[in-house]
């Protein structure tokens, strides 16, 4: 055969054996080489490019008609049948990495997995004494014997294998993921049929190296999976790994690193002065994990992510890294001490899902952890808050959410004239859960708005019912959150909203804290003037509470203020608590508000409060906040009740 022939002939193997050098040249250039999956990619690529080379050499030796030539090429086609015999086993492998399955096989389970590849090297390591695999004739031609088609048979095996891992699994993955795991189980299964059926073509090899090629350029190139200031995953990939690990059921430790120090470097040193931190903290994290791991999940917090249920390994690391901030790190040519908070848990034993996690990677730790790492029973309070957001999601869904009313009394006519609508939140799962509570975690997870849109709507709808005016009730009482003033256009969505029930907007009184008043007071102040122009009506409640500035405070145009149930408890347990209550009411009358007093609870209480002459009563006492049908019955028979004596007697 001329040396043209025989080029031609080759061709297949040249173009594989140029993709396999491109593939690995590219991988190693990126540096993808620590996990696993990166690591069996590398070694199908040299596989195939041994296969290659061997056959490139068998190529160049057939034909010449030397003891020497026939040699080579008998060792050629060996090394080939070895190597190829192992690709299809390897790519098998490869897809249960890529779908998140490998990492929780059984030794037994991986042993019977091996078992057709290890049949095939066996029969192809005796084919040198039995010529089970192929053998040569009388004129030195090679002839496959049945051996080599138990190697296809194996392959075909090992196609299927991964096929039905990618069927599997197919949610857990990316469309990428899918689109690029199809197109390499196609490109070989087509290889293998031609190569079986029609011996002339080469292509076989071909089809694989194509395959490693696309996979090079879909899932080994991760690119957009890194953070570019860190080095490390970016919170994309820690999603998609999370999704990924919880769709294959596996057991992985996880590790939260939050750097609380980090929100108030930005603001001081700038942002490429932190980042500097963030790398040095990062650079070393990459010592003492696998790199592959670790993940930015936002501006001050990594997460790590360990596969398996070694608890033990996991608490070793991360007391590691808190005892590390114990010591200076250095970024940008400055040495300084950093301070974090390390939390650990074990998936899916202490969190059910990847948002559960994403929600702890996002969440303060509003307690001192010490010299400790928070793990177990410390993260309770992180489960709680969980299923508290959990709970809320569930009553948005279902609409289980309830409107409450407490009433207030007018002291002067010992009638209740108004009731403040309270929010209450009873779960399937978790019972009653504390406004206390939930509250802020609707403010944390943002559906506020939404909360206090809907709690609106029931007063509206109870008011529109003519009930209320039945009643004599002069308002009723709605609080707002400054989260909900601050939104733009919040004015114009409560006028919406009262305007479709064709409620009178004097019948709607809202209620804002102190504290939340005074932390954006000129925005307050747009609010409360815009919607008292319409006939709404404000009150300040839990005052003293608060650490406001009383000015600010009281520049804004309240009509009514509700003192705090402390400044009343404290009254009656000193004189300088009773000092403090006469002087807030002295004045806030001279201020030209009327005062309301909550947290009512003894006849002694009101005795004092009648001296005082405060205009409203609002307590235990009384009632607690109740369901608005109860409401109404205990508005309806208020004059048959026992606490108008009380009331009569104490202001006689």
């Amino acid at each position: 055969m001329s040396f043209m022939a025989t080029l031609h002939y080759s061709s297949f193997y040249i173009c594989s054996a140029l993709l396999c050098i491109s593939c690995l040249f590219y991988t190693l250039f990126q540096g993808r080489v620590a996990r696993r999956q990166n690591q069996v990619y590398i070694l199908i690529v040299l596989n195939m490019l041994f296969c290659a080379l061997s056959s490139i050499v068998v190529a160049f030796c057939e034909g010449r008609y030397t003891p020497e030539a026939h040699f080579i090429a008998d060792m050629g086609r060996f090394i080939s049948y070895v190597f190829h015999a192992a690709l299809t086993p390897m790519f098998g492998y490869y897809v249960l990495l890529v779908c998140g399955n490998a990492w929780h096989l059984s030794r037994r389970s991986l042993v019977l997995y091996a078992i057709p590849f290890l049949f095939t090297e066996i029969v192809i390591l005796m084919n040198p004494l039995t010529d089970w695999v192929y053998y040569y004739d009388n004129t030195f031609q090679y002839c496959r014997n049945w051996g080599a088609y138990t190697i296809y048979i194996s392959a075909f095996f090992y196609v299927l294998v991964g096929l039905f891992n990618l069927l599997r699994y197919w949610r857990a993955l990316t469309e990428a993921k899918r689109n690029a795991l199809v197109f390499f189980i196609t490109l070989v299964a087509v290889g293998i049929l031609i190569q079986i059926t029609w011996r002339p073509i080469q292509i076989e090899l071909f089809t694989d190296a194509l395959a490693a090629l696309g996979l090079m350029l879909s899932i080994e190139d991760e690119d957009n999976r890194i953070d570019m200031a860190t080095g490390t995953y970016n919170r994309r990939a820690l999603a998609f790994d999370l999704r990924n690990f919880f769709a294959t059921g596996q057991t992985f430790q996880v590790i939260g690193v939050r750097i609380t120090d980090m929100t108030s470097m930005h603001r001081v040193m700038g942002a490429a002065a932190a980042d500097a931190f963030l790398r040095s903290v990062a650079d070393y994290l990459r010592v003492i994990l696998p790199p592959y791991s670790i993940y930015y999940a936002n501006v001050s917090t990594y997460i790590i992510l360990l596969y398996g249920d070694n608890e033990a390994q996991a608490a070793e690391a991360a007391m590691r890294i808190l005892e590390r901030f114990e010591r200076t790190w250095t970024g940008d040519k400055l040495e300084i001490r950093l301070h974090a908070s390390v939390t650990r848990g074990v998936l899916p034993k202490n969190f059910q899902s990847a948002e559960d996690v994403m929600f702890m990677a996002d969440s303060p730790i509003p307690i001192s952890t010490g010299n400790k790492v928070l793990s177990g029973r410390d993260l309770s309070y992180l489960l709680r808050r969980l299923d508290i957001e959990r709970a809320l999601h569930r009553a948005l869904e279902g609409r289980t959410f309830e409107v409450y009313y407490q009433p207030v009394y007018e002291l002067r006519t010992l009638q209740i004239k108004s009731a403040e609508a309270l929010l209450r939140l009873r779960d399937q799962v978790l019972g009653n859960v504390p406004p206390a509570e939930f509250i802020p975690a609707a403010e944390r997870a943002g559906i506020i708005e939404t909360l206090g849109d809907f709690v609106l709507e029931q007063v509206c709808e109870f008011i529109a019912s003519g009930v209320p005016d039945e009643l004599g009730l002069d308002e009723i009482g709605v609080n707002l959150s400054m989260l909900q003033c601050t939104q733009p256009g919040f004015a114009d969505r409560v006028k919406g909203i009262v305007d479709s029930y064709g409620v009178d907007p004097s019948k709607i009184n809202f209620e804002i804290t102190e504290s939340v008043s005074a932390s954006d007071y000129n925005a307050l102040d747009t609010v409360i003037r815009t919607l008292k122009a319409e006939g709404f009506t404000f009150s300040m409640d839990d005052y003293g509470t608060g650490y406001s500035n009383m000015q600010s405070v009281f520049s804004l145009d309240f009509d009514r203020v509700k003192i705090d149930k402390g400044i009343l408890w404290s009254a009656e347990k000193n004189s300088i608590g009773r000092a403090i209550l006469d002087n807030s009411v002295r004045m806030i009358r001279e201020m030209h508000r009327k005062i309301i007093v909550e947290g009512v609870e003894t006849e002694e209480q009101i005795r004092l409060l009648s001296h005082l002459n405060v205009d409203y009563l609002q307590g235990f006492y009384f009632s607690k906040p109740i369901p608005k049908d109860e409401f109404v019955t205990l508005a309806r028979s208020q004059h048959k009740t026992a606490h108008p004596k009380v009331l009569r007697e104490a202001s006689s």
